[in-house]
């Protein structure tokens, strides 16, 4: 008789011998505790293990308690630190295998077995794979996440927190936008949990800077900078992290706030890249070699956009066109090129967009290839009209003078 008949006849046995479930749960501990002793060390027999929670589970055609509570048993000695654990991944994923049309009979379970199977994969360097069994635990239906609704919620607010870390890591970005969404909705209902809180905010400022939606990731670095319960040195990595979001920002009053204040942070010149941003800040000309050493601290979604462009070189190369304005009242795109980096027809192309959404105020000469640079501060731009008119008023005095000193000798 084969090992698989054998063991269901004596599964089969136990619950035609007796119809009490106290006592029919109690024989199938002792037949598990040959297979899976509470104190198991090293590996045990899985396929004997399985074939009998298969046998079970098909037997138990009405309430299900004693297979539940089998099933229960098993789960609880799988949490064994001395038992190997492939054995426990195998036997983890052939109870899921059994039950996957019953789960909801099982669902606490279900959701053990789920959170020892992601540890278990998080190990073996498997990220999709356990971020895909956490994300199959029902929260909302499952025992282990019920209680008052502030520990509740906070027990489904860590679950997403450990689910977006995972989808992060594989790369699944926009899964990862879900569930940190679905966390800000549960944090209304958390008590208030300070780790909770700075976990949320680093796993939302990483997934804007996964979106390329370097504003918002930068403000949300520039929190955790300031936040108290935070070493020293975590402030200080995500304040670096703040200055190179908001460099690879585009323009806006949003930035422009967010450079100010950055600047004016008294931690700042401590970071790598402080010298790019106080350029940035003072509408100073960046050139191309002091990009070198910031280039090299970007991440592969921080380089080129979903076009394949260079992010870095689009900013730096606008900037460097307003730095320009300060500068001069106006500029070949031929010399233009050259400080960009780009070919005239280039140079003239952004100018050009940029005046179109009035990030630049001027007009191009086209004829002359010259790009003409306006003040856009009208109080600026009244002062100078004021200024040329007395300049004018001056020299017209002077050349009356000039021609009439005797004028000027009654005049005094």
């Amino acid at each position: 008789m084969s090992s698989e008949i054998e063991r269901s006849v004596e599964v089969s046995d136990i619950f035609a011998l007796d119809t009490d479930h106290k006592a029919q749960y109690e024989a199938l501990a002792k037949l598990c505790n040959k297979y899976l002793p509470v104190n198991a060390n090293g590996q045990v027999d899985t396929n004997e293990i399985i074939k009998i929670i298969d046998t079970v589970i098909a037997l138990e055609t009405g309430s299900m308690v004693v297979s539940r509570q089998f099933v229960s048993l098993i789960t609880d000695r799988l949490d064994n630190p001395n038992l190997e654990p492939e054995c426990i991944k195998l036997i983890s994923e052939g109870i899921l295998s059994i039950i996957k049309t019953r789960t909801i009979s099982y669902e606490d379970q279900v959701c053990i077995l789920r959170l020892m199977l992601a540890s278990l994969y998080e190990k073996e360097g498997r990220i999709k794979d356990a971020a895909q069994a956490l994300i199959a635990i029902n929260s909302d239906t499952s025992p282990k996440f019920n209680g008052p609704q502030a520990t509740k919620e906070g027990a489904k607010a860590a679950l997403c927190i450990r689910i977006t870390k995972l989808l992060l890591d594989c790369g699944e970005i926009d899964e990862a936008e879900q569930y940190v969404n679905r966390t800000s909705i549960l944090m209304v209902e958390v008590a208030p949990n300070p780790e909770i809180v700075i976990e949320h905010k680093a796993l939302q400022a990483r997934v804007c800077d996964a979106k390329r939606r370097f504003v918002e990731s930068a403000q949300r670095y520039y929190e955790l900078s300031v936040t108290e319960q935070l070493p020293m040195s975590d402030r200080m990595t995500a304040l670096g992290k703040a200055i190179v979001c908001v460099l690879l920002a585009k323009p806006g009053p949003q930035r422009s706030r967010l450079l100010t204040i950055i600047f004016k942070d008294e931690r700042a010149p401590n970071c790598p890249s402080f010298e790019i941003i106080a350029k940035m800040y003072l509408t100073k000309v960046i050139h191309k070699d002091e990009l070198e050493e910031f280039e090299s601290q970007l991440q592969p979604h921080q380089k080129v956009d979903e076009h394949g462009e260079s992010i870095l070189k689009g900013v730096i190369q606008e900037h460097n066109i307003t730095a320009v304005s300060q500068l001069h009242t106006n500029i070949k795109f031929k010399t233009l090129g050259m400080l960009l980096g780009v070919d005239e027809e280039s140079a003239e192309a952004m100018s050009g967009e940029m005046i179109a959404s009035e990030r630049l105020h001027g007009y191009i000469d086209q004829t002359n290839g010259v790009l003409h640079f306006e003040d856009a501060n009208p109080m600026r731009v009244w002062d100078n009209q004021i200024l040329s008119t007395l300049e004018q008023v001056n020299k017209v005095s002077d050349m009356i003078v000039a021609r009439h000193p005797d004028f000027a000798t009654f005049l005094s």
